[in-house]
């Protein structure tokens, strides 16, 4: 699949409620009280050198709708780039490309090192108190993924909470 916008397909980009619940295991909580630079995920865990891997790094490892600061996303790809390459947002368990939440082209310039400004906004979702993604970095001529940025929490605090609500409601009654 070349470039999101190039795709013939309509993608997909409403989820199930129950593709939103994760364990602990598959994508821990970090502290993010001081700024932090996450590990780096590679497109490619069996080269020997980290020099030669194509990484994707993600300023952050919890994001609150609504807080001032801006994820920013940077790239350093080792294989080949292309103006059409682009950088999709994804549920962490997701794993079809064109069932991205959102994608940015990263750029005409086609250059291997880079950084983009990713606004999250409150949008259908992020209806959950806690949802993971993930970023994905893929090439715009053959759609090969070239690296993933680690797990991202998305908080929304104004989402409502099944389970106080119900809490609430036994309380008043």
């Amino acid at each position: 699949m070349s470039s999101p916008s190039q795709s013939p397909q309509n993608h997909r980009r409403y989820k199930n409620r129950a593709r939103y619940s994760l364990t602990a295991e598959r994508c821990p909580s970090n502290d993010n009280s001081t700024a932090l630079t996450l590990p780096r995920s590679s497109s490619d865990p069996d080269l020997v050198s980290s020099h030669s891997r194509s990484t994707l790094t993600v300023s952050s490892s919890i994001y609150s709708i609504g807080q001032p600061q801006d994820i920013f996303i940077c790239w350093d790809i080792k294989e080949e780039v292309d103006p059409g390459d682009w950088i999709g947002m994804y549920l962490i368990d997701e794993v079809l490309l064109e069932n991205f939440l959102d994608y940015k082209n990263r750029g005409v310039n086609g250059s291997h090192k880079g950084q983009i400004v990713w606004k999250i906004d409150a949008s259908s979702y992020f209806m959950e108190s806690e949802t993971k993604i993930c970023f994905k970095y893929y090439h715009g001529v053959s759609g090969a993924l070239r690296a993933t940025t680690p797990c991202v929490t998305v908080r929304n605090p104004s989402a409502i909470n099944i389970w106080d609500a119900e809490t609430d409601s036994e309380a008043n009654s």
